[in-house]
This record gives C-alpha cells, sequence and structure tokens, in this order.
C-alpha cells in the first residue's frame, strides 16, 4: 500500500529537520497545495505558482476533504508560513501583508527536489 501525500510530505518536512510543529496536517498540506499536488498527482508535477492563503484552504478543501474555515488563515501563516519562510522552503512577493496581492510559493530549490523525489516517494 502506497503512503498518501499528506505521509510523505511530514516524512520530508521530518527528513529536512522542520520542527515538530511544523510537521503537521496544516503544514503538510500547505506545501501539496502550493506544490498543486492532489492525492494522486505525480511529484513531477509539482508547481510553484503564486498562491494565497485563501487559495490554499481551497485547494485542501476542494482535493483533500479537509475545511478550515476561513478565519483561519492566520493559523496557517502562524504555524506553515513563516517557519516555512524562514526555513527558505516558500517565498512571499514582497507585497505588504496587508494586500490582496499578497502571494507565497515554494521556492525553486524545494520545487526541485519534488522532481528529484519524484522516482520516488518524498
Amino acid at each position: 500500500m502506497s503512503k498518501s501525500k499528506l505521509d510523505e510530505v511530514k516524512k520530508f518536512l521530518k527528513d529536512i529537520g522542520m520542527p515538530k510543529a511544523q510537521q503537521s496536517d496544516i503544514c503538510a498540506l500547505s506545501i501539496l497545495a502550493m506544490s498543486g499536488i492532489k492525492p494522486n498527482d505525480k511529484w513531477k508535477n509539482a508547481t510553484n505558482d503564486w498562491i494565497r492563503i485563501h487559495d490554499i484552504i481551497a485547494f485542501i478543501s476542494a482535493n483533500y476533504g479537509i475545511v478550515y474555515a476561513e478565519n483561519s488563515r492566520e493559523t496557517f501563516r502562524k504555524q506553515a508560513m513563516h517557519s516555512f519562510r524562514t526555513a527558505a522552503l516558500i517565498e512571499d512577493n514582497g507585497e505588504a501583508t496587508n494586500s490582496p496581492n499578497y502571494r507565497y510559493r515554494i521556492t525553486d530549490e524545494i520545487l526541485c527536489v519534488c522532481y528529484i523525489q519524484s522516482e520516488h516517494a518524498i
């Protein structure tokens, strides 16, 4: 039986030394959403398009069936985005954080890891 995408990302986050708090479902699902990976997608199809937290929440709901309230955006920001940005897993577009145009994406380096790992499970 193959591991779920959620488990694969959690293992990846653990393997690269992310703190336990950043190995949670919300963090792993954020990486999946930012890379555009649905449950049956191959990692070689990962992308790093700019995405808002609202879009991350919508992607998770549509593709993984886990519904987060729209007012949980700050939880995503604090639990995942801040730590991921500090660890250089993601970047932001430099807009003001209160701007409707503020976006995140996984870095080119992490996208490259997705491609490398596409022959194996992350």
